[in-house]
């Protein structure tokens, strides 16, 4: 796809009449253009840019069209092959990951970056078809920006793909250092085409926003309005979703959040983990993020900062300030916990997987005080800190921060056969569906295993949807339109599930506050 420079060094020898063609070692270097973020405007900073080994990816060397052999480069981006003198080939890298080690411990995974806008066309670094001529060759391929200055992207924007599949890189090699890693297929979506904007159509770039979606994560590369190639924050925290996905578990609804904002614990837990995450993978707690005219300008979160705007269990900015404290090494505040990336993805992979209450920042720190009772006392400390109380279980029981609405606690809601409940949602926070008190949460008790039924009776003329949970799978749910009871019957074993409310106008287009009598029975 993009044709680079070819250094070829080393003497000249002579072929004596007679002997057998020797062999020639052909070896060079990957690498791509990296382009770093400026610390004054948070935007990208082209001037002191640097070039940085591409590793872990497949060399291909082609012959008439075919693949014949391939290597994996190492960490310095260096490649070999031996190859029969007087013969033409081409060098090719793709823009992918591939470890299948299939051992009863072996790792997993399998990433490729492609173009959304072109058939979902797998990137690639090539070279123009060369003769094998020299008993040593060498030859380098390197994936430039394409940046021109005042002129911006007049040239192929070759770097970008490689940056990303370079950052997943990162990830990995943590990952490896932590234990086992088993993941599907993640397919990563880059285009210069790829614009913000309020449709989508990833055919065309219309992606919304960078975003994780059922194994694709889709980033932005609009030049002049948002290219998120070089934000490693950005690519790390949706690569974070993926983690969720498939080793752990999310139960976070997305939407639109920023910090600050008033969130369904769910969405906090899960965006406030992605920030944490990008941090813990670069050990570098400023998360930037570039934008506008020549990307120049741009924002910043400081992760490890514990002075967060609305502190709270509703806060991705208090989520990710007590999940960096755990694994980094600065003691800062009350934070004097140690501990790297194991327990935070053995919590994730494990306990919080399994458990019975949505996930969220209650269920991680109950089971890591379970895990780690000696950090039990800096662990209240730090939640103590964030207005979380530290005396909460996984329900979140005995917590006494609100958010300023009386709708925001209880956090669940307790219902045992039998029960009629009246419950209100709010909008107070915002309409986004995704904000605090927008769904109400019940718990539901059953004594022993049986069919149940759920009656949603709204109190005036509001669509009321509901999804019931058991363990994080949904068993039932109601979300057709209309101002109707909902009435929902589902098996449950001994234990507890949860139904989670939302309220809606009449018609059922928008997030709407309302109350209605919750009836729960055991038929």
């Amino acid at each position: 796809m993009y044709l680079k420079r070819l250094i070829f060094v080393g003497a000249a020898l002579s072929l004596l009449a007679g002997c057998d063609i020797p062999n020639a070692e052909i070896s060079g270097k990957v690498t791509y253009e990296k382009v770093p973020h400026s610390e004054e405007t948070n935007g990208l900073d082209y001037r002191n840019s640097y070039d940085v080994p591409l590793r872990g990816v497949k060399v291909e060397l082609i012959e008439d069209g075919k693949v014949i052999e391939t290597d994996i480069t190492d960490s310095q981006g260096s490649y070999s092959f031996v190859k029969k003198m007087d013969t033409f080939v081409q060098l090719r890298v793709r823009a992918e990951l591939i470890n299948d080690d299939t051992s009863e411990d072996g790792n997993e995974w399998h990433v490729r970056v492609v173009d959304n806008t072109n058939d979902k066309a797998v990137y690639t670094l090539s070279t123009d078809t060369f003769e094998v001529k020299r008993e040593i060759m060498e030859v380098n391929l390197h994936a430039a920006s394409g940046w021109q200055g005042d002129e911006g992207y007049k040239r192929t924007r070759a770097a970008a793909p490689f940056h990303i599949l370079d950052k997943v890189n990162d990830i990995l090699l943590k990952l490896d250092d932590v234990g086992e890693v088993q993941l599907p297929t993640l397919t990563m979506n880059w285009s210069p085409n790829n614009i913000p904007s309020q449709e989508l159509d990833y055919a065309t770039g219309k992606i919304i926003t960078s975003h994780y979606t059922n194994n694709e994560i889709y980033l932005l590369g609009a030049e002049n309005v948002d290219t998120d190639e070089y934000d490693d924050h950005v690519i790390i925290h949706e690569w974070a979703h993926f983690f969720e996905d498939n080793l752990a578990r999310s139960d976070s609804i997305g939407g639109p959040h920023a910090g600050g904002d008033y969130l369904d614990l769910r969405v906090a837990f899960g965006e406030g983990f992605g920030n944490a995450w990008s941090a813990m993978i670069t050990d570098r707690p400023l998360y930037q993020d570039s934008f506008d005219q020549g990307q120049a300008l741009g924002f910043s979160i400081a992760i490890e900062d514990n002075d967060v705007i609305n502190p709270g269990w509703f806060s991705e900015g208090s989520v990710q300030s007590l999940l960096y404290d755990i694994y980094d090494e600065a003691a800062d505040g009350q934070d004097f916990i140690h501990l790297g990336l194991e327990p935070i993805v053995s919590i994730l992979t494990n306990q919080q997987k399994d458990t019975a209450a949505l996930t969220s920042i209650f269920t991680f720190m109950t089971y890591f005080k379970e895990n780690y009772p000696e950090y039990a006392t800096d662990v209240d400390n730090m939640m103590a800190a964030q207005n979380i109380n530290p005396a909460v279980d996984i329900w979140g029981t005995n917590e006494d921060n609100n958010g300023s609405l009386p709708e925001g606690l209880p956090v669940y809601l307790d219902l045992f056969p039998r029960d009629i409940l009246r419950v209100c949602t709010s909008t107070s926070q915002g309409d986004a569906g995704n904000k605090l008190a927008n769904h109400r949460f019940l718990k539901l008790n059953a004594p022993v295993a049986g069919n149940y039924t759920l009656t949603l009776t709204p109190s005036r003329n509001n669509d009321i949807d509901a999804y019931i949970f058991t363990n994080g799978v949904e068993i039932a749910r109601d979300e057709a339109p209309g101002i109707e009871p909902v009435v929902l019957s589902f098996d449950l074993e001994q234990g507890i599930s949860i139904a989670d409310t939302i309220g809606y106008n009449e018609e059922g287009t928008s997030v709407a506050a309302t109350c209605f009598d919750a009836e729960y029975q055991l038929n």
